[in-house]
């Protein structure tokens, strides 16, 4: 009978324990423990705002203002708030980026925030892809103007979207350029093993009409 109430207390443990890290991996509870938690500390965000300054909120926590070379954060999903410095009040709206931190890795905005909706600069980070041979690693790109041509040191390689593109690990530059809207370009750095994501944002190009 004993062994009976035994076996059962331990097919239950065996069900709550698989059930509580079902919901909560244990990867995610041992990189918050204070000890072990400065060991996931190994990822860099840095944002930057050309031509003005702006106020960073990470997931609603104030970090100063543009430049932000952040290195406190723990791999994960995160929300990013920037708001530029205007002296007029609400001349410059709260924009909000969506950005996953890998460790061992280094992620980048670089945004110039505009009247209205209007930004332009970009936004990558990376994530990991074990299915990657030998010195590879993958590009994928977006950007806010349909159909941006895409460059790679000056080789054209499609409009956006570009998915999971293969490269040689390195240095590159990407060059952006869409019908109605200012040019983007860039260095990167593609990593081995790991996915590059980059967001592209473009200026419109301002009309201009010729009165007589």
């Amino acid at each position: 009978m004993k062994k009976s109430k035994t076996a059962i207390i331990i097919i239950l443990l065996i069900i709550i324990l698989s059930v509580f890290f079902f919901f909560f991996p244990l990867n995610e509870i041992t990189k918050n423990l204070p000890i072990v938690k400065v060991f996931y500390r190994n990822t860099v965000l840095e944002i930057t705002s050309p031509n003005g300054k702006a106020l960073v909120k990470i997931d609603g926590k104030e970090y100063g203002n543009t430049p932000a070379n952040i290195t406190d954060l723990v791999a994960g999903k995160y929300q990013i708030e920037l708001r530029r410095e205007s002296s007029s009040e609400n001349f410059y709206k709260p924009h909000v980026f969506n950005i996953e931190l890998t460790k061992n890795s280094t992620s980048r905005i670089n945004i110039e925030i505009g009247p209205g909706d209007t930004l332009h600069g970009f936004l990558l980070f990376y994530t990991q892809d074990n299915t990657l041979g030998t010195n590879k690693g993958k590009l994928t790109l977006t950007s806010n103007a349909q159909n941006t041509k895409v460059y790679i040191d000056d080789e054209y390689i499609g409009v956006t979207p570009i998915t999971n593109h293969i490269l040689n690990t390195g240095e590159y530059t990407i060059k952006m350029e869409a019908e109605g809207y200012e040019s983007l370009e860039f260095p990167v750095v593609i990593s081995k093993g790991f996915v590059l994501n980059v967001k592209g944002y473009q200026f419109p190009i301002p009309v201009s009409f010729d009165i007589n």
